[in-house]
């Protein structure tokens, strides 16, 4: 049975579909025995209204206490890829405090953890597997981001060989969200996992939880990984010292 001590996915009420407070999700992790969360809220056009609310909403996180109820909290954010170029949310856009930088860089800057993930909508569909291929790898490359969030549910197929080859090279994290296998058996999760065991890349396990209560619940994704017989050593967030060997959390001088 494995032990998954950290969940590096957790929303707070700041994504306005999410319903638990920091301190809420906190204690509740505390409660079951997890050493560590990251906060990871939305950040782009599909769940914010407000660019500049959300900058200073995120970017503000700094004054945010390493340990809360017990329990480490990693500033971060869910950023939202935003085309087939694999660039993420408001890149594009200038910081309104600092015109040097983007907007995308000033968040990502005050960040400990960054997910990238696909969410898609009207502005952004579905293309071919080439172009999604190339879509991950970019966002892979790009230096803030630390984990691919979701990508076997969300709906836009990839090589995977192709994709998982880079995250190793680049020393990046691929996610097996729990949460996707609530969406179905069309989720292309196993399949992930399974080349990434046989490729030797580094997964994290997270609840993708939008309420306290689902915090460092992951059942139906670990039913998976020992069908699968997956190896505990790539299990990047079984613990809060084996993550921050594989992350960077001081992105301030990128």
């Amino acid at each position: 049975m494995y032990q998954i001590k950290t969940d590096m996915h957790v929303h707070s009420i700041f994504t306005n579909h999410a319903y638990s407070t920091i301190e809420e999700n906190a204690r509740y992790a505390n409660s079951q025995g997890i050493e560590a969360i990251a906060i990871t809220d939305h950040f782009g056009p599909l769940f914010l209204s407000d660019m500049k609310e959300g900058m200073f909403q995120i970017g503000n996180r700094v004054i945010l206490p390493e340990e809360i109820c017990g329990v480490r909290v990693l500033k971060g954010v869910e950023i939202d890829i935003v085309d087939h170029e694999g660039n993420l949310a408001y890149y594009d856009k200038k910081s309104p405090t600092n015109p040097e930088i983007t907007v995308q860089e000033r968040v990502l800057q005050s960040c400990e953890l960054v997910i990238a993930s696909v969410h898609p909508w009207e502005k952004f569909r579905p293309a071919t597997k080439v172009e999604h291929t190339k879509m991950y790898i970019n966002a892979l490359r790009n230096p803030y981001v630390d984990i691919i969030g979701h990508s076997g549910r969300a709906g836009m197929e990839y090589e995977i060989d192709e994709v998982l080859k880079v995250a190793k090279e680049e020393n990046k994290i691929i996610e097996i969200n729990n949460h996707s296998f609530d969406m179905g058996p069309s989720m292309i999760c196993k399949t992930i996992a399974e080349r990434c065991a046989e490729l030797g890349v580094s997964i994290a396990v997270n609840s993708d939880a939008h309420f306290a209560y689902y915090i460092g619940h992951y059942d139906k994704a670990l039913a998976m990984l020992e069908e699968i017989h997956f190896p505990e050593e790539l299990i990047a967030n079984a613990s809060l010292e084996r993550l921050l060997r594989v992350i960077r959390t001081d992105k301030s001088h990128i």
